[in-house]
C-alpha cells in the first residue's frame, strides 16, 4: 500500500469521507475560517449551539470592553 493513499473500508470510503458524508446528511456544510485566537473557543461553542438548536441564528455580538451588544448580521 502506498504511504500517501488512505486506508479504504469495504464500502469504498475512507473514514474521513464517511465522516464528511454523515455531516452532509445532517444538513451541515464544511467551511474553513480564520478566527482570532482570543475568541476561538467562544465561536466554536456558538457553532455547536447553533448545530444543536437549528431554530436560532447568531444576530448579536458583545463588545468585551463596553459590554454593549451590536447587531452583526442584516
Amino acid at each position: 500500500m502506498d504511504k500517501k493513499s488512505a486506508p479504504v473500508t469495504g464500502d469504498g470510503l475512507t473514514r474521513n469521507q464517511r465522516y464528511e458524508l454523515t455531516m452532509k446528511n445532517r444538513g451541515l456544510s464544511k467551511r474553513t475560517l480564520w478566527l482570532p485566537d482570543r475568541c476561538e473557543c467562544e465561536i466554536k461553542q456558538m457553532v455547536e449551539f447553533l448545530i444543536e438548536n437549528p431554530d436560532f441564528i447568531p444576530a448579536m455580538a458583545r463588545d468585551l470592553k463596553t459590554g454593549r451588544l451590536k447587531k452583526c448580521i442584516d
